[in-house]
């Protein structure tokens, strides 16, 4: 009989400097009992085991492996175990700390980040790395087998409320929204919305669209509209909206005024920043390929494809602090939007609402409000952007 001897911690910034190679793992249950957990998991997307786990006594529990085919491991996640899976890059640090792993959770999951030692002496160990925060192996919430069916975000504790920064010019990281913000896609997106929604029989203005729909999923969308009329979307309807706003972004997208020189200004002072957008993956890459402003994220680019829940939920920010390894207290998002601005106050970050197209009181939660790029550099400590 095999056994695992684990401990398991959250985790503050600093690890990452220590990280010598990392795999990316998914993983699905057929048996979530933390008395017999058996996990199927597949690493690298190149090899697969089968995995039995006993119950849990302190660090210590029994534990069974097996290799099984690729195959056999692909169609087991996708159609035996419950979804989502568990997604998770593994991270395997080197000296001076050899023999700990760090997870840092995607998916359902986003926003845990969680630091292992699994060694025959773990129990014994009582010199732990600075960045180690606080000892969770007895919690069985934090149990991969309890994620899968309890994810993360459901229970987390609430993020600390914002402190409002003296100048956002010392942020540690800046979050930049997509759309409204990066790209002057509002206008073109709300102009699509609301003829598509019209032709399908639920009369909208452009107008209308800005106020009930802008800074939303298509999700949020359907939500709103089946509360306001008691009716459905009609079939199809999200493929019809992204086909015309993809043809329509190739024509007419560009950056809102400004912004480049924000972005170049951020970048000489070492300002490190990012985007997070409720927009799919596939759109926010068409954006910011349009728009010529791909090359100033590279792979800093988050989506809503990427947590389970969309803006209000914090769930992105804090994934995007996660990924760039800094506390969402220090850091600022800039959104133009109500559902982005909440969600940057539930993340316990610092926000500024940028405020060209929308009225400027819709986004009153917000820490700053400016009305253009000019606000907006003045804001962040920058150069003055050219007015349109």
């Amino acid at each position: 009989m095999g056994v695992e001897t684990e401990r398991k911690f959250l985790v503050r910034r600093g690890w990452r400097e220590a990280v010598v190679r990392t795999r990316e793992i998914r993983q699905g249950y057929l048996s979530e009992d933390p008395d017999r957990a058996v996990r199927v998991r597949i690493t690298d997307g190149q090899s697969a085991v089968l995995t039995v786990k006993g119950p849990r006594q302190g660090a210590l529990r029994p534990e069974f492996e097996y290799p099984v085919p690729l195959a056999d491991a692909e169609e087991i996640l996708g159609r035996l175990c419950p979804q989502p899976l568990v997604e998770k890059v593994r991270h395997y640090l080197g000296v001076p700390y050899d023999g700990w792993t760090v997870d840092e959770f995607f998916g359902s999951n986003s926003g845990l980040v969680l630091a292992e030692l699994d060694a025959d002496d773990a129990q014994s160990v009582t010199d732990l790395p600075p960045w180690i925060a606080e000892e969770v192996t007895e919690d069985l919430r934090f149990d991969n087998s309890r994620l899968h069916g309890n994810p993360y975000p459901g229970w987390a504790p609430p993020a600390p409320v914002a402190t409002r920064l003296r100048d956002p010019a010392d942020a540690d990281l800046v979050i930049f929204d997509n759309d409204g913000v990066l790209v002057d896609s509002e206008p073109i997106a709300n102009r699509v919305l609301a003829a598509l929604l019209t032709e399908s029989g639920f009369p909208t203005t452009f107008e209308d669209s800005i106020r009930r729909y802008m800074g939303g999923t298509l999700d949020r969308v359907r939500a709103l509209v089946r509360a306001e009329t008691g009716r459905e979307l009609p079939a199809g309807f999200a493929e019809h909206y992204r086909e015309r706003l993809k043809a329509a972004f190739e024509r007419e997208l560009c950056p809102v005024p400004g912004i480049v020189d924000i972005l170049t200004a951020l970048g000489e002072r070492g300002t490190p920043f990012c985007v997070a957008s409720s927009s799919p993956r596939d759109r926010l890459d068409l954006a910011l390929r349009v728009t010529g402003l791909a090359p100033h994220f590279g792979h800093r680019v988050y989506s809503a494809d990427d947590v389970l829940r969309g803006k209000p939920a914090p769930d992105l920010f804090l994934h995007a602090a996660v990924r760039m390894d800094v506390d969402p207290a220090h850091a600022v998002v800039i959104e133009d939007s109500m559902p982005g601005v909440d969600a940057a106050v539930a993340a316990g970050m610092t926000s500024i609402g940028f405020a060209p197209l929308a009225p400027a009181d819709r986004l009153s939660r917000a820490t700053y409000v400016v009305r253009d790029t000019v606000g907006l550099a003045d804001c962040l400590g920058l150069p003055r952007a050219e007015r349109a």
